[in-house]
């Protein structure tokens, strides 16, 4: 019995390798991104950054050329996000309030264009590693290390049937974990009925609050804001002005990304600027950098280091209209 087990082991161990060598880490990585989209899954996800544990259940379906998900917080407060129809809607009971994001784009996990992982090789240098598991399922690593002081490091492990990422891990320059993403559970059902997409949250008599504003290109954005000195890779997507709850007037939103990493850049009119945010903050991987510009309060926020974000802030300018 123990030297079938033993045999048994290291068949699996030597055979592992072999299914590594199958794809290069680029394809992998184009593979995940488009599972991410077009597979069906549910299942349950732990969230773990700096001190923080969340648990969440996560169902995401695609038909008929339309994906749709639902979150549901299961630690903590009682939230829930549901993607459908175009839009965004989060609901939130603390607040008695849910924040509907017309422009639908928000989703749980990442994908990366085909053009976005030639640009990407420019930044991280790609690296397969074995076949691991994660929730009972075999899945293949793969690293980022980045080139520069610009952006954190990721490893996945990527499902080897499906393509869907079951483990991200965010890691610094020396290979720390920052934040991780681990599917605990997971299927894979042919089909979701609609109803699995109706929150459990009754939102009577809450308020509801739209961000109408639409994502517009680079260069029309150059309009309002401007980053005069991006760090190397980084490039404007879209700019939106939005109204947050307890914001007294519309917040400026512009997104930057290198095609993996995400940065958000918020700009707000404050003439009494005595009690802002300024200078660098951080929780878990996540850093936050706050200055004035002008009459204006902007902040910059992302997975990636302080001197990115600071970089960001320090080199941002309001284009008089």
């Amino acid at each position: 019995m123990l030297q079938r087990l033993t045999i048994a082991v290291a068949v699996l161990a030597t055979s592992a390798p072999l299914w590594a060598a199958d794809r290069t880490p680029q394809e992998w990585l184009a593979e995940m991104s488009d599972a991410v989209r077009t597979q069906n899954y549910e299942g349950v996800v732990v969230y773990r950054t700096g001190e923080q544990l969340e648990t969440m259940r996560v169902v995401h379906r695609f038909s008929e050329g339309q994906e749709d998900e639902r979150l549901i917080s299961l630690t903590g407060d009682a939230r829930e996000i549901v993607r459908r129809d175009g839009e965004v809607r989060c609901l939130l009971p603390r607040e008695r309030a849910v924040m509907v994001d017309e422009r639908g784009q928000s989703a749980l996990l990442p994908k990366v264009s085909t053009v976005g992982l030639e640009t990407l090789g420019s930044h991280y240098e790609f690296s397969p590693g074995v076949v691991n598991r994660v929730a009972d399922r075999a899945c293949q690593v793969v690293g980022l290390k980045p080139r520069d002081e610009f952006r954190f490091g990721y490893q996945l492990c990527i499902d080897v049937q499906t393509g869907v990422p079951l483990r991200i891990a965010l890691v610094n320059g020396d290979g720390a974990s920052l934040e991780q993403f681990l599917f605990t559970a997971v299927t894979y059902p042919d089909s979701i009925p609609d109803q699995a997409f109706v929150p459990a949250i009754d939102t009577t008599g809450f308020r509801e609050i739209r961000h109408r504003g639409e994502a517009s290109s680079a260069e029309s954005a150059k309009g309002q804001w401007e980053v005069t000195e991006l760090p190397p890779g980084f490039k404007l997507v879209g700019q939106s002005t939005r109204l947050f709850p307890g914001a007294a007037k519309p917040v400026s939103h512009l997104l930057l990304t290198d095609g993996l990493a995400t940065v958000s850049v918020f700009a707000a009119e404050n003439k009494l600027p005595t009690k802002v945010f300024r200078g660098v903050s951080s929780i878990g991987a996540v850093h936050a950098y706050g200055r004035m510009v002008g009459d204006y309060h902007v902040a910059v926020v992302g997975e990636v280091p302080a001197q990115t974000v600071e970089q960001i802030g320090d080199h941002l300018t309001r284009i008089q209209p």
